[in-house]
């Protein structure tokens, strides 16, 4: 072997031999890798685990969904009658009402308009009763009007969202001068064993209610209450105090949205006409709505002490534009203004909108929540002249249920992306534009316009598992 060859072989061996072993720089870079991977999966831990927990919300949600649409059908909870009435409830006037049928439900809604001066006006309020729509909630605590229990503008506990039809949900004023959105009338499911008419949903009255058609609506575990059937969190004291008990922090809860179908026809001029007298009878109609879009909204869990928050301690001044002084204000029922709505709305089911808040409100909102959008619909009463002068309008109620799938800003206004029906006009409102000979707009109801027509306001609902939708026959 050669000289040279045999110097190659030992440099060789002599680069293995140092090679043998591992650097304390590779060493350390080792075992930074090795903590950046533990580290990651302790953070990785947490997560999966609230990731199984809300996994197993869901699917005890949907159980406990389909369960309530069964329980709902099978116990027609929707239809008032004698055996289980609805309890209509006005905290401003001094009414409660044991509704034992639709017609007893516009016949109450009816008596609270003032009395008609003359024909038109008694149609006019005819038909705007028969356009209201109503929230049964078996959790509402309401309760008619007595000392200590005032709730100041803007807020009616008996509206579902809690609003007057003329508050200002970024102001939270209310103001005649503001344009009106449409509010659900809140009831609860009253008693039928209590000789009070009407009376609220007290504890025994719930149990009765839950165990009358076989029990809870999801069978309670050993461990956690799963039920969601109308069992009361809320007391009201003799004295007209509220006690919350310790469960009513978070629990699984259901509500139930009825609206006239958006087709239901105008009662005419003509009908009324025949038969007016100047009495609050006038106000109650002749006709009732027969078809409902009914929504049954699911929760997987509900605060319900946050629906007896008095809230308005200082009404502020809408001419200042100085905001309400509020406490409490309901973080599950947001009210929001519809400020924009994009064109393809009036064709498709999935499109964006900006809605606005009050300022301290909490405006945390994610996809898979749920809102409700409302507005009035307005329908001629009396033939439309060829100049369009002196129109004679009735407002229907409009109430529509949208997932939010997408959510853009972490403050108000924010831009939603929704789902749902498209946000156009009623099939009442298409029929009267066609008879009319008009073309039908392009566009949606744009909110806020000058004459205050179409203004849109909203509800944001957290923690709704699903809305189940159906169109019932109701008389």
């Amino acid at each position: 072997m050669s000289p040279l060859s045999k110097a190659s072989d030992a440099g060789a061996t002599k680069m293995i031999n140092r090679r043998s072993g591992l650097t304390m720089l590779e060493v350390i870079f080792s075992m930074v890798v090795i903590l950046v991977g533990l580290v990651s999966i302790a953070f990785l831990i947490p997560l999966a685990g609230r990731q199984a927990e809300d996994s197993q919300q869901i699917t005890q949600g949907l159980a406990a969904g389909e369960s309530a649409i069964a329980l709902f059908n099978t116990a027609n909870i929707a239809q008032p009658t004698l055996e289980s009435p609805w309890c209509l409830i006005d905290d401003v006037g001094v009414s409660e009402y044991s509704v034992n049928g639709m017609k007893d439900a516009y016949n109450a809604v009816g008596s609270s308009f003032p009395v008609p001066q003359n024909a038109t006006q008694a149609a006019v309020a005819q038909n705007e009763a028969i356009g209201i729509g109503f929230c049964i909630d078996p959790l509402f605590w309401g309760f008619a009007n007595r000392s200590g229990n005032n709730v100041p503008q803007p807020f009616f506990r008996t509206r579902f969202p809690f609003l007057f039809d003329t508050s200002d949900p970024v102001l939270l004023v209310s103001d005649p001068q503001f344009r009106r959105a449409p509010r659900l009338l809140r009831g609860s499911l009253s008693d039928p064993q209590l000789s009070m008419p009407g009376s609220w949903l007290r504890q025994p009255a719930a149990v009765r209610l839950a165990t009358m058609y076989g029990g809870d609506l999801v069978q309670p575990s050993s461990t956690v209450n799963k039920a969601i059937g109308p069992l009361r969190s809320v007391y009201v004291g003799t004295d007209g105090a509220i006690i919350s008990t310790p469960t009513a922090a978070a629990q699984a809860s259901w509500m139930a949205t009825i609206t006239p179908s958006e087709n239901t026809p105008v009662i005419s001029l003509d009908r009324v006409t025949n038969i007016f007298q100047m009495s609050p009878l006038a106000n109650q109609p002749l006709d009732i709505p027969r078809l409902y879009d009914v929504a049954l909204v699911v929760f997987s869990k509900r605060d319900v002490r946050e629906l007896s928050s008095v809230a308005v301690l200082i009404p502020g001044s809408a001419q200042q534009g100085t905001p309400s002084d509020v406490m409490n204000v309901p973080t599950n029922e947001r009210a929001v203004r519809v400020t924009g709505i994009s064109d393809d709305a009036i064709t498709s089911g999935t499109f964006n909108i900006i809605v606005n808040g009050y300022a301290s409100m909490d405006s945390k909102v994610k996809a898979g929540d749920w809102i409700m959008m409302s507005r009035f619909a307005m329908r001629d009463l009396t033939p439309r002249p060829a100049n369009n002068a002196n129109v004679t309008q009735v407002a229907r109620q409009v109430h529509r249920w949208y997932r939010i799938i997408a959510v853009t800003g972490d403050s108000y206004p924010l831009t939603l992306r929704v789902a749902g029906k498209p946000w156009g006009w009623t099939e009442g409102e298409i029929s009267d534009m066609q008879e009319k000979g008009m073309s039908l707009p392009t566009v949606p109801p744009v909110p806020g316009t000058t004459a205050g027509t179409y203004e849109t306001q909203a509800v944001i609902l957290k923690d709704v598992v699903q809305v189940y939708e159906r169109q019932m026959e109701l008389r």
